[in-house]
């Protein structure tokens, strides 16, 4: 990244980052970023974005790895302080002048659907499924110090996930079955996307859909290396629920009591199983 962009580059990004050029003399851009960390590892996320700007307005219009890193720092912050558009923001501005970067797009597709704006999640989450696919995808790694500032964890697994319910709130059904369908086929899909799945399949009546979807989860959580990805045992163990909910409402009351009792042996007991373990018995 060269050191200085385009005029109009800098001149629109000096009224979307609040970069100076007001000519005033501020506190030292170092010490601002560091007191931005400070704050965020701190949890006062109001005072770190205000300290990493801050340091973006200390450095007078520059745009290099410098302001890159700090962006990144400053898109966690807002998003940890639930500002999830100023966060989008601030991911748009970095794909802008950081280049087309995998990460950057799923993080901001993730973010832009809890943002409500679930169209820019799409367009953005379809842009990084196509860099990925096409082996196109930038790593700028442009920061200070390797993946610092970022969010992580945002891969297309999480974004999959956020995404495709952003559609089903949304009413976009045909989306979000294009996404999941497209997860299946890549194999990149986890036991949450065919829960997902089986969820819409019974909320339309469709149970033996259903039972295979939660087959699917529970397949692909026994099979993967899904463990260490947040959300995912959660899945697993609400497919395994599921899946038993759905015999019961078949009048497969035998098959849903065998399945409470595998999930009892796999997750333990709570109230609710234990309910309808006892309702089941006394078919």
């Amino acid at each position: 990244m060269m050191n200085r962009i385009r005029y109009g580059l800098a001149a629109a990004l000096t009224t979307a980052l609040l970069i100076g050029g007001c000519g005033k003399k501020g506190p030292d851009r170092d010490e601002l970023r560091m007191s931005g960390i400070g704050k965020l590892e701190a949890g006062d996320y109001s005072g770190a974005v205000e300290d990493l700007d801050g340091a973006i307005q200390a450095s007078r219009g520059r745009v290099g790895a410098f302001e890159i890193d700090v962006l990144k720092y400053r898109a966690q912050a807002e998003y940890l302080l639930a500002d999830y558009s100023a966060a989008s923001h601030t991911y748009d501005v970095l794909l802008e002048v950081d280049g087309r970067d995998i990460h950057y797009l799923y993080q901001n597709a993730v973010i832009k659907a809890l943002a409500g704006d679930t169209e820019g999640a799409l367009s953005a989450y379809d842009e990084a499924v196509e860099l990925e696919k096409d082996g196109k995808a930038e790593k700028k790694g442009k920061g200070e110090a390797s993946g610092t500032g970022n969010l992580g964890g945002f891969s297309r697994t999480e974004a999959i996930r956020t995404v495709g319910e952003a559609c089903v709130q949304a009413g976009l059904q045909d989306e979000a079955d294009r996404i999941f369908q497209e997860a299946i086929a890549d194999q990149a899909a986890g036991p949450d996307i065919y829960n997902r799945m089986g969820l819409n399949y019974m909320e339309e009546g469709q149970y033996p859909e259903a039972l295979e979807a939660f087959a699917q989860a529970i397949q692909a959580g026994a099979e993967g290396d899904w463990a260490s990805i947040p959300g995912m045992q959660e899945a697993l163990q609400e497919a395994r629920y599921n899946q038993a909910v759905v015999y019961e409402y078949q009048g497969d009351y035998a098959k849903a009591l065998q399945v409470f009792q595998s999930y009892v042996a796999e997750f333990g007991m709570d109230d609710q199983v234990k309910k309808e373990i006892a309702f089941l018995q006394s078919r």
